[in-house]
């Protein structure tokens, strides 16, 4: 499973590692882990993504939870 978010910013993906953690990627590079697909949303959300031109933007278009997101098989 994998979560996809594309804004004006940066191209988004929430993916699960083999061990169970979740990775979020950013323009195919990855950041941080999370436990959840959902914390990593959080994080984008919050600006807190590890990927320095978004989490200093005065303002954002990422929503706030996983359900904002685009999931795949």
């Amino acid at each position: 499973m994998e979560y996809v978010l594309i804004t004006n910013t940066a191209k988004f993906e929430i993916r699960q590692e083999p061990l169970g953690l979740w990775d979020l990627w950013v323009n195919g590079m990855p950041t941080l882990s999370f436990e959840t697909p959902q914390d990593a949303a959080h994080a984008v959300y919050n600006q807190r993504s590890g990927y320095t031109v978004w989490d200093q933007l005065e303002q954002h278009d990422a929503p706030e939870n996983i359900d904002g997101w685009t999931a795949q098989e």
